[in-house]
C-alpha cells in the first residue's frame, strides 16, 4: 500500500484532521477522526465514505478490505507533526477521517419491516464518555437506534467514539433537529410506547414493567435528568430502585439496565 507523504500541515489533504476539539468545525464539515487501529479498522469495514488514513509510520497502515483498496489515500506524518496538526497528545500512531452520516430526523426507513424494536433517546448528555458508553449498551442489546436532542455531545468526537468501541459505526443515530417532534412521530405514527426513566418513588420500579413491542426509553443529563416537558411527554414514568441510601446511577449504567430489562431478557429482541 503507497503512503504519501505530507510535510506541510497547511496541506488541504489533511483539512479534516485539523481542529479536533472544535465542536462547530467538527459539525459544519461533517468530518470525524476515528483514532487507533482498532476504531480505524471498524470504520473500514463499513460502507461509510471516508477521506484518507493517516499514520506516522508505513508499518501501522491497517489491512484494506476489498471495497477499499485503491480508493483510499494513505497519508504519512510525523508524530510531532500529527500532534500539532490535530491538537492533542498523539499516541496510538494510526487515524482515520470519516463522513458523519446525517440523519436529522425519524424517517419510516429506520424503522421499515420491523414489528417490535426499542429505541433510546437521550437528552442533554453532556459527557462523552458516558453517550459513547450508552452507545456501546445500545448497540449491544440490540436497540434499534438512538436518537439525540441538540444538546447532547458530538458521538463522534475523539473521546465518544473511543468509549463507545467504534459501535456508533454499527447502530443508527439520529441526531434530531426537533427532538420533541420525533418523539411524537415515534408515538403517532409508528405506535410506540413512551418511557421516562425518573427518580420518583412514586414512578413503577423498573422490574414491574411489561415492555411494549415497540418502546422509547428516556434518559436525561448527568446531573438534572430528563425536563418536565419530556417527562410529560411521556406515557410512563420508570424507576430504578436504591437502597443503602444511593440516591441515583450512572446514566450510562441506568441506560444499560434499562436496556437489559427491555432488549435483553424479554420477548421482544
Amino acid at each position: 500500500m503507497e503512503v504519501t507523504f505530507l510535510t506541510e500541515m497547511d496541506d488541504a489533504r489533511l483539512a479534516p484532521y485539523k481542529g479536533q476539539f472544535d465542536r462547530k468545525r467538527r459539525l459544519a464539515d461533517h468530518w470525524f477522526v476515528a483514532e487507533s487501529r482498532f476504531l480505524v479498522e471498524r470504520l473500514l469495514a463499513t460502507d461509510w465514505e471516508m477521506h484518507s488514513i493517516l499514520v506516522d509510520d508505513p508499518e501501522k497502515v491497517p489491512p484494506l478490505p476489498p471495497h477499499r483498496k485503491g480508493r483510499l489515500p494513505i497519508y504519512g506524518v510525523t508524530r510531532a507533526a500529527i500532534q500539532e496538526l490535530v491538537g492533542f497528545n498523539f499516541h496510538r500512531g494510526v487515524m482515520a477521517a470519516g463522513r458523519r452520516l446525517e440523519r436529522t430526523g425519524v424517517a419510516d426507513d429506520l424503522l421499515q419491516g420491523k414489528a417490535s424494536w426499542t429505541i433510546v433517546a437521550a437528552a442533554n448528555i453532556g459527557d462523552a464518555e458516558n453517550l459513547g458508553s450508552i452507545i456501546r449498551t445500545a448497540c449491544g442489546f440490540g436497540a434499534a437506534a438512538i436518537l439525540l436532542d441538540a444538546r447532547c455531545v458530538d458521538p463522534y468526537s475523539r473521546r465518544a467514539l473511543r468509549v463507545s468501541t467504534g459501535h456508533a459505526f454499527k447502530i443508527p443515530i439520529v441526531e434530531s433537529a426537533d427532538f420533541v417532534a420525533d418523539l411524537e412521530i415515534l408515538r403517532q405514527r409508528h405506535q410506540a410506547t413512551l418511557y421516562a426513566t425518573v427518580l420518583d418513588e412514586h414512578a413503577q420500579p423498573l422490574s414491574r414493567v411489561v415492555p411494549s413491542p415497540r418502546s422509547v426509553i428516556l434518559v436525561g443529563n448527568e446531573g438534572f435528568g430528563l425536563d418536565r416537558y419530556l417527562i410529560d411527554a411521556c406515557q410512563h414514568r420508570v424507576t430504578i430502585p436504591m437502597r443503602r441510601g444511593s440516591d441515583s446511577l450512572n446514566v450510562a449504567m441506568a441506560t444499560g439496565i434499562c436496556l437489559y430489562h427491555f432488549c435483553g431478557r424479554g420477548p421482544f429482541t
